[in-house]
């Protein structure tokens, strides 16, 4: 048993609207970068192609079939549990640095999935950190959190060349 839900559509469309909205406005207050590509550049790029795609939902919901989904008492479970995850990822970020905490964040939102193979686990969750942390931190320079305890980020060349 559960509650029918109409035009999902339309509200995820208007939801994504209002978090591209709310990144724009926040990252306004971000510093001026060295260059054209400052702080703020990179969620300003995200935000406009996420109102983008949501405007393209928004039209094609009002044009078409409106959508219904049911939510169930399962599938209230599995959002609340994401949205812990979430949590727990940001709340956890400044204590354990971008590196562990994203790795960590990965290794369990695979396991909450279903992912059963502890190798695809481990190759995706190092593989995609790593690539997180080279893209952001070192091509684009953006500065990424490390723990106040630790810095593995310091280490990762060193760590990367040995292989």
């Amino acid at each position: 048993m559960g509650v029918e839900l109409r035009h999902t559509d339309a509200l995820g469309a208007g939801l994504w609207l209002l978090l591209a909205g709310a990144v724009f406005a926040l990252s306004a207050g971000f510093p001026a970068g060295p260059g054209e590509t400052g702080p703020a550049f990179y969620p300003r790029v995200i935000a406009g192609l996420i109102a983008l795609f949501a405007v393209v939902q928004l039209v094609r919901s009002l044009a078409g079939d409106p959508r219904a989904h049911e939510i169930t008492l399962g599938s209230t479970r599995r959002v609340v549990g994401v949205a812990v995850g979430v949590l727990a990822y940001v709340l956890l970020l400044p204590w354990l640095g971008f590196v562990v905490a994203t790795a960590l964040f990965l290794v369990v939102g695979m396991r909450y999935s279903g992912v059963d193979s502890p190798l695809r686990i481990g190759v995706v969750a190092v593989g995609l950190t790593l690539g997180l942390h080279y893209v952001f931190g070192v091509f684009l320079r953006i500065p990424l959190p490390e723990s106040p305890f630790y810095s593995v980020a310091r280490l990762l060349p060193a760590l990367v060349g040995a292989f």
